[in-house]
């Protein structure tokens, strides 16, 4: 059975208002550029960068809706849209638990055997793990090599934070090799 396990609703009023000051912004400028005077070439230039950027947060709004973490038989599947994805298997999924942060500073992090997954600076589940997991680091534009580094906890955040415990949970098998119930 494959349960998605959605995260985006926390973070979409804000691109909603984001969307539309961008929108706003690129009609206003449009406007002032015509008013200036200024020759087609440089205003079109300008234009498209607008609209770049009205894309690029469009973009991110859908892929993080349409792109959910996803809990089946085979493990768990944590994501960001089409900017991060990590799989899990499993057999290395040890626990869940619901546990809030307001205060992460970064969409992914990684740091002392953790990996934090966060919308709106915040994650709401852990998932402990029964051995480390190899996780690459986020590679900034200018950088050439990232490498990755071994997480054995894992925080992510969910907009149904009990479901996606139980449905976790369900990964974590017994002592006998059994699923839990």
């Amino acid at each position: 059975m494959r349960h998605a396990v959605g995260y985006s609703r926390e973070q979409t009023p804000t691109m909603a208002a984001m969307l539309f000051v961008l929108v706003l912004e690129t009609v206003a400028m449009d406007l002032l550029l015509r008013r200036f005077g200024l020759p087609d070439v440089p205003r079109l230039v300008i234009l498209a960068l607008d609209a770049s950027s009205v894309l690029g947060v469009l973009g991110i709004m859908v892929s993080c809706a349409r792109r959910p973490h996803t809990v089946t038989p085979d493990g768990l599947r944590l994501r960001y849209g089409r900017l991060f994805g990590l799989d899990i298997p499993a057999e290395l999924v040890a626990s869940a638990r619901i546990d809030r942060r307001y205060d992460e500073k970064r969409l992914v992090r990684l740091s002392d055997g953790e990996l934090a997954l966060a919308v709106s600076s915040q994650t709401n589940l852990v998932v402990e793990l029964r051995e480390p997991i190899e996780v690459p680091r986020p590679r900034r534009p200018w950088t050439t090599a990232a490498g990755s580094a071994a997480v054995r906890r894992v925080r992510f955040f969910a907009d149904d934070p009990a479901a996606a415990v139980r449905a976790v949970a369900a990964l974590t098998t017994t002592t006998t090799g059994e699923r839990a119930p």
